[in-house]
Order: structure tokens, then C-alpha cells, then sequence
């Protein structure tokens, strides 16, 4: 049976962070491969790229200059979007959020942290184009190890249960960048992800262009002071959806 398999990772879950952005890339096995191949050639010396260590001179990058890594990444990052796949990122304001999420208490209750609710809503809008658009393949999801296993199979084990009207077979797990070469484009996205929606009116940083150059390939969603009742409406239509599909209203823990 055909498979998709969708790499996710999230930035922003420190303590002092203002945005919190969820990234996913989907595609097939096959191209997967081809990727990962041109991929590993290419990070060379690098063993596994981190967006936030590339960025601030940490980790593998320690001891690299501006005038290194530059170059580096430009030849790098273009090989994302040279193969075939997709991308979605969410992103929230964290404190337009807690504003909004006051007079919410059985959201805070459901959703959690801001992590979970824009984990929750990538792997809904996966979903919802999957139903759309796919031939009822499996998908397989992976995400980047982190303090949030718990809460992310929560959610996705609600999305399973009621945002998959054909149900397709669906399955998550977790790893490291090491283990999963594709969850380093997921870290690029989240990373990049996070600063573009920041100000997604403003003028884009280079290394977004270069993995969205044609703006086609990323969805990419942000929810700020602006827009967040709109986002506060969704998550409270999506907790009436459950509730009318047969969800007791509890949340375990």
C-alpha cells in the first residue's frame, strides 16, 4: 500500500520565546530517498544540520564564520525545495494567545500548551488535504524527540479518532535528526517558519525564499492579535465537533 510519510518539529517551546510554530514536510518514500542522498552530500562536514546551531554559531557550527556558513547555506537549503514535497507550518504569538485564552478556561483545559494547539492544527490541515485531494494512502508521522511526546499523541490521537471521515490508516512516532536525516528540513522550516510569520508582511530572510522560492510549496499560517479570535472560534467549533461526535469532554492527563 502507497504511504506518505510527514517530518515534523516545532520552535519556540523555551521559556523566553514570543512565537511558537509547528513544521511539517510531507512526501513519499521515494522521493525521501532522493532527497536524504543529495541532502547528506551536500551538509558535508556538518553530521546533522540544526537550523538554530547553524544560525548562532553553536554546536557543529562552533567556529564558523559568517563568511563560511553563508555560501554553505545558500548551496544547502535549495535542495529542499529541488525535490518533491510539501510543507506546512503554523505559527501563534504566545501572548496575543494567553490574552485571548483568559476567558477560555475548558480550551486551556483541552489544548494545553501553545505547542499542542499548533501541533494539533498542522497535523488537521494534513488531514483535511489528504481527505480532499489523497487516494487513502497510509501516512506515517515522525516528530523530533522533545518534553512534549504526551500532549502530541493526544492530539493526534483525537485527530485520528474525529478529523478522519475516511479513515485512513495513520500512525506517529518520534526520533532524532540523526536517526531521521528528513526531520532536519522540518527544523529549517519550523526555524525559518517561526521568524517569517513573525512579520509575514515584511521583507522575507534569504533562507526562506530559498526553501519556498516560488511561494507554492509551504503552507504557512500565523496567528497574532489580529486574527487570534478567529483562531480562538476554530479551536472552540473543533472542541463542539468532538463533543458531537461522541468525546466526553475529558481530558486525560
Amino acid at each position: 500500500m502507497a504511504v506518505l510519510k510527514i517530518f515534523m518539529d516545532e520552535t519556540g517551546i523555551h521559556d523566553d520565546a514570543d512565537m511558537v510554530a509547528v513544521a511539517a514536510y510531507i512526501s513519499r518514500p521515494k522521493y525521501w530517498r532522493a532527497w536524504t542522498k543529495d541532502w547528506n552530500k551536500a551538509k558535508k562536514p556538518i553530521k546533522v544540520f540544526h537550523a538554530t546551531d547553524c544560525a548562532t554559531f553553536h554546536g557543529e557550527f562552533d567556529g564558523w564564520t559568517k563568511e563560511r556558513r553563508d555560501p554553505y547555506v545558500a548551496n544547502l537549503l535549495p535542495i529542499i525545495p529541488a525535490h518533491e514535497m510539501a510543507g506546512v507550518v503554523i505559527g501563534v504569538q504566545l501572548k496575543d494567545l494567553a490574552a485571548e485564552m483568559k476567558e477560555c478556561p475548558e480550551l486551556i483545559e483541552m489544548f494545553g500548551t501553545p505547542y499542542t494547539a499548533c501541533f494539533q492544527w498542522a497535523i488537521s490541515i494534513i488531514m483535511e488535504i489528504a481527505t480532499e485531494r489523497g487516494s487513502g494512502e497510509r501516512m506515517a508521522f515522525v516528530h523530533e524527540v522533545n518534553d512534549y511526546k504526551g500532549e502530541a499523541l493526544k492530539a493526534f490521537s483525537y485527530v485520528n479518532e474525529f478529523l478522519n471521515p475516511r479513515s485512513i490508516p495513520m500512525t506517529m512516532g518520534f526520533g532524532s535528526k540523526a536517526d531521521f536525516p528528513p526531520l532536519q528540513p522540518a527544523d529549517v522550516l519550523a526555524y525559518e517558519g517561526g521568524k517569517f510569520l513573525k512579520n509575514p508582511m515584511g521583507t522575507p530572510r534569504r533562507a526562506w525564499t530559498a526553501v519556498d522560492p516560488d511561494k507554492t510549496r509551504i503552507i504557512a499560517r500565523r496567528y497574532a492579535k489580529d486574527n487570534m479570535p478567529t483562531l480562538i472560534s476554530l479551536l472552540a467549533s473543533f472542541r463542539a465537533r468532538l463533543l458531537s461526535q461522541g468525546w466526553d469532554g475529558k481530558v486525560e492527563k
